[in-house]
C-alpha cells in the first residue's frame, strides 16, 4: 500500500457525518457529490454502501480518487458492512450548457465548498422526491464572502420544496457584506409550500 493509500487525505465534513447513516439508510438509489474534490465525503457515504457519482471540473483530483478510492472505502467501512462504489465524472458544473443528470435520478446530493446558488434548480431537478440535499458552502476567508449567500436566502428559496431539518449560518465577512456562511441538510417534499420545522443551532 502506498502513501496515498495510507489515510484519507483530508477528513469528511463532521457535519454532513452526523446525517451519512440517514442518508444511506432512507436512499436506494445514486448520490450525486458535486463537487467532490479528492472525494472526502463520497468515501464517507460508500462506506456506508451507498453508490456515489462524484463529479469535479479538476481531472487530476479524480485520477487520484480513482487510484485510491478502494483503500479509502475499506479503511473507513465498518466490519459487516457492504461497501458502495464511486463513479467519477469530469464536468465544470458551472460551464456545462447542458445539465447532464436526467430529473429525479438522484436519492441524495451533496454540495460542500462551492458557490452552490447558481445550481440550486438543477440539484432540485435531478432529486428525486424524499431525497436528501446537503449544503456546506466555504467560509469567508479572503474575500469568498463575495461568492456567498446572503442572509436568510437559502432557507427561504428552499422552504417551499423542501422539509429542512437542520439549518445553521454564520455571518462572514465585513459588517457590509451580509454574507453568511451556511449548512443545510434537507429533503425534497412530496408537496410543496408545507410548513418546516427548522433546527438552528
Amino acid at each position: 500500500m502506498n502513501a496515498l493509500t495510507t489515510h484519507l487525505p483530508v477528513s469528511p465534513s463532521t457535519t454532513l457525518i452526523k446525517f451519512a447513516d440517514e442518508i444511506a439508510t432512507s436512499t436506494n438509489g445514486p448520490i450525486l457529490d458535486a463537487p467532490c474534490g479528492y472525494g472526502r465525503n463520497a468515501v464517507a457515504l460508500a462506506a456506508r454502501g451507498c453508490a456515489v457519482i462524484c463529479v469535479d471540473a479538476d481531472v487530476n483530483r479524480l485520477n487520484t480518487l480513482e487510484s485510491t478510492k478502494a483503500a479509502y472505502i475499506a479503511k473507513a467501512a465498518s466490519s459487516g458492512v457492504r461497501v458502495g462504489r464511486i463513479t467519477t465524472v469530469c464536468i465544470d458544473l458551472l460551464a456545462v450548457k447542458r445539465w447532464p443528470f436526467a430529473a429525479s435520478s438522484m436519492s441524495a446530493i451533496i454540495c460542500v465548498h462551492f458557490p452552490v446558488q447558481e445550481l440550486l434548480p438543477q440539484f432540485t431537478m435531478s432529486l428525486r422526491t424524499g431525497g436528501y440535499l446537503y449544503i456546506e458552502t466555504f467560509g469567508g476567508q479572503g474575500k469568498n464572502y463575495l461568492d456567498l449567500p446572503k442572509k436568510g436566502y437559502l432557507h427561504e428559496i428552499l422552504r417551499q420544496q423542501f422539509d429542512i431539518k437542520y439549518y445553521k449560518e454564520r455571518k462572514v465577512g465585513p459588517s457590509v457584506s451580509n454574507a453568511v456562511a451556511v449548512k443545510i441538510f434537507a429533503r425534497k417534499l412530496m408537496f410543496q409550500s408545507k410548513p418546516t420545522e427548522t433546527i438552528k443551532l
